[in-house]
């Protein structure tokens, strides 16, 4: 028993920094999306990103733009541990969910 949690406390320390490199962000927001009737091609731009309030949360403002995205943002690959949550107004009143 000594030799398993032994054994378990130094694998525990080995991925330590493997589970910290891989936290977990979520930003919350709303989305600006295009008219419905466009149907090309789009990309959503951060247009606001204020800093973080007193209880420490970030409101986000995204919008989609039409076109492709520019070539220098393109370029990077987003950042996996990121998930985006953004809240899009309703045309008719109702959930649009």
């Amino acid at each position: 028993m000594i030799a398993l949690n032994r054994r378990l406390r130094r694998l525990e320390e080995q991925l330590r920094p493997i589970v910290a490199e891989r936290q977990i962000t979520v930003q919350c927001g709303n989305l600006r999306r295009l008219p419905a009737d466009y149907s090309g091609q789009r990309h959503v731009v951060t247009t606001k990103h204020p800093p973080a309030d007193s209880t420490g949360r970030i409101w986000f403002e995204w919008e989609e733009r039409p076109g492709p995205e520019p070539k220098s943002d393109a370029d990077g690959p987003d950042d996996p541990h990121v998930i985006r949550v953004c809240f899009v107004e309703a045309k008719d009143g109702k959930p649009a969910y």
